[in-house]
């Protein structure tokens, strides 16, 4: 009983709160205190915590272990061993449609801006410049005053005021490495009856989620002087290119975030 005492009284209390699950929400792989859920810690779930923490935290219900949310290259189609398509590293790509013109991904958290073929804002091949050319090379262009601008005009697109470009990382998660040429190598719920007419959340037409199989800026600037170019993903390979802010590309909007 002693050495018990001992080795718990050694316990820092920063320590202890992380075994407790009192440290940071959303921390991986830490022990919980509250084994049972019901809000209140026991003497005998206080015993179960230090105990796990001090053999290695394994997960036998007692200890957390930490999810894969970095998206898998979506390759499936295996070209030997240790190739993309055997490991199938990162985690499955998986999203859903939330019905109100966006997809979620459940993996990233991201709420992503559908595309149809209806002619309005969503227009999936719709074509905005980035910004300006010359110093200071602002992100200035049509991508913000006029699609940002509109679908953050209130009430907003699906009730959300906060739509923004993504960065280079972003836009190339939603990349699916297993779709052939020409693409569009997405996802079928980025790509899914696109049909004349269809619109992103079923209203004057059919429901569709469209993507063009060309380049799409992101909100990324090359940092190769001069900054006049900017990083944009090109959905028929999947490809990352740098071009001049003002050609015209086309746009998908973001928001959120985990």
């Amino acid at each position: 009983m002693a050495i018990w005492r001992a080795a718990v009284i050694g316990v820092t209390g920063t320590a202890l709160a992380v075994m407790l699950g009192l440290g940071a929400r959303g921390v991986a792989a830490q022990c919980i205190g509250d084994g049972n859920g019901d809000n209140t810690v026991t003497i005998d779930e206080l015993v179960k915590a230090v105990h796990r923490a001090l053999s290695g935290c394994q997960d036998d219900g007692i200890c957390s272990q930490p999810t894969q949310r970095f998206p898998a290259s979506g390759q499936t189609t295996s070209y030997g061993p240790g190739s993309d398509g055997a490991v199938r590293a990162g985690a499955a790509l998986s999203y859903t449609d939330n019905g109100d013109g966006t997809i979620t991904d459940n993996n990233t958290g991201l709420m992503w801006e559908k595309k149809d073929d209806s002619g309005g804002i969503h227009q999936f091949n719709n074509r905005y410049t980035f910004g300006t050319i010359d110093p200071p090379y602002t992100m200035n262009g049509t991508m913000v005053t006029e699609f940002l601008a509109t679908l953050n005009r209130p009430p907003c697109f699906a009730n959300h005021c906060d739509w923004r470009i993504p960065n280079v990382r972003e836009l190339e998660s939603i990349v699916d490495y297993d779709i052939p040429y020409p693409g569009p190598t997405v996802n079928a719920a980025f790509n899914t009856n696109c049909l004349t007419g269809c619109t992103v959340n079923g209203n004057g037409g059919p429901m569709c989620s469209c993507t063009d199989s060309g380049p799409h800026w992101s909100s990324s600037t090359d940092r190769h002087p001069p900054a006049n170019s900017a990083w944009d993903v090109d959905f028929f390979f999947g490809q990352v290119f740098t071009s001049a802010k003002t050609l015209l590309f086309k746009v998908r909007a973001v928001r959120g975030g985990l």
